[in-house]
């Protein structure tokens, strides 16, 4: 096989799709619904034209339906991954490899990540082989110092170039402190909402010079009008259990919609997130401060959290590559006191419903039927990816290592 026909086939596998959508019958597996049937046993999820049509033990089956038997097999939604760079970098540096930020400071807020990421990437095969059938795909502060990063996406792994990523889901700004100090960071946030209130209420106080907590551009004014509307949330980047405490309130003052992304001290302050009402994305293995905003991070922060009632997102690594390693990240919140039905929510219908349009994220008639098939427990590490589909779709589970793979392996048995 020759270059030519490798860079082909692996065009092929990131593209990922085995079939045109069609009406599918799954049948006699455990599924595991992340909805409020919970689990159900021998079950059939029927699938036409991209959507789950019904779900249960007794499903009438169409006589022109691909029926598929998943005896033995357990069967989840497909994964969802948050706060994740997959599609805006392939590898950390050079080469024009990562779009992870704004480059200027006139946009900020405006930065739409969804205009950076690529379809095709060829990390995306590899996440899908870990179960991962959309993600929340997040940017950073630029260079300048800027606390908004910008606008989030949602990129579906189907791998197609149309029709495949949503966005923007909310804006994403990070605590700062080392650039302004806390006093001035939060200040700063405040007066930034207060002007984008004025900008919504009379468009031309731009123009008239009201607008003066900063140097606005229109494009981060437009960005940041659907969050004070509470049409979209402010997804923050904080550890700091004080820091937490102070958006709580700023939040409800400011009548907006919150995301905590982080919380490595939440556990001081669950009660207090629960109370609001707040969601919060946690990395279970962040269990050792990493500096003086995380010195009360405990490896029992997620199962502490979720005792308070706090509705729980599971992340992983940022990194593109870390993506398809989500399951373990769940079975890590499992080990440590999360219930396996609540892991799972916390890596599809949670997700799903803080930034999703309410399609997808659960095995449910009516959904987008995103569906992995697995040989066992989806989080023992031993468990294997069966199949994946994706609005239907069943999806290669191959990537550009796996060619890779093929074609080298052979001369080294040589």
């Amino acid at each position: 096989m020759n270059l030519k026909s490798i860079l082909f086939s692996t065009a092929l596998l990131v593209m990922g799709q085995v079939a045109s959508a069609e009406t599918i019958a799954l049948r006699n597996s455990t599924i595991m619904t992340a909805d409020t049937q919970g689990q159900i046993e021998n079950g059939t999820i029927l699938i036409e034209n991209s959507r789950i049509v019904a779900v249960g033990q007794n499903v009438s089956v169409p006589s022109d339906a691909r029926i598929v038997d998943l005896s033995g097999m357990t069967v989840t939604p497909g994964f969802i991954v948050t706060d994740t760079l997959l599609g805006i970098v392939e590898i950390s540096g050079g080469a024009n490899a990562a779009e992870t930020s704004s480059q200027t400071s006139d946009i900020s807020a405006g930065y739409n990540v969804q205009h950076s990421i690529n379809p095709l990437s060829t990390a995306i095969p590899v996440a899908r082989k870990g179960g991962v059938t959309r993600a929340v795909v997040m940017p950073y502060p630029g260079a300048d110092g800027a606390t908004f990063a910008g606008q989030a996406a949602i990129l579906d792994l189907n791998g197609n170039l149309e029709g495949n990523i949503s966005g923007p889901v909310g804006i994403v700004w990070d605590m700062r402190t080392k650039e302004y100090g806390r006093g001035a960071t939060f200040t700063q946030l405040q007066a930034d909402l207060d002007d984008v209130r004025k900008y919504v209420r009379d468009a031309s106080s731009l123009q008239k010079g009201k607008l003066l907590s900063r140097d606005w551009s229109r494009a981060d004014l437009d960005a940041l009008s659907p969050v004070v509307k509470g049409d979209m949330p402010l997804t923050v980047r904080v550890d700091r259990a004080s820091d937490i405490l102070t958006l709580l309130n700023l939040a409800k003052a400011q009548k907006i919609r919150l995301v905590v992304v982080g919380a490595s001290e939440g556990w001081l302050v669950a009660k207090q997130i629960a109370d609001a009402g707040v969601p919060v994305a946690v990395d279970p293995s962040d269990n050792l401060p990493g500096s003086f905003d995380a010195v009360g991070a405990m490896s029992d922060n997620i199962a502490r959290l979720y005792e308070a009632g706090v509705r729980l997102i599971i992340r992983g690594g940022s990194s593109a590559h870390d993506a398809g390693k989500l399951r373990y990240f769940a079975g890590m919140s499992v080990a440590k006191g999360v219930p396996s039905n609540e892991a799972l929510k916390a890596v599809t219908s949670t997700p799903a419903g803080v930034w999703g349009d309410g399609t997808f994220g659960m095995i449910k008639a009516g959904m987008v039927a995103d569906i992995a098939v697995w040989t066992g427990d989806p989080f023992e590490p031993m468990t294997d990816l069966s199949s994946l589909y994706i609005s239907g779709v069943e999806q290669k589970l191959e990537s550009r290592q796996d060619a890779l793979a093929q074609k080298y392996i052979p001369f080294a048995k040589q």
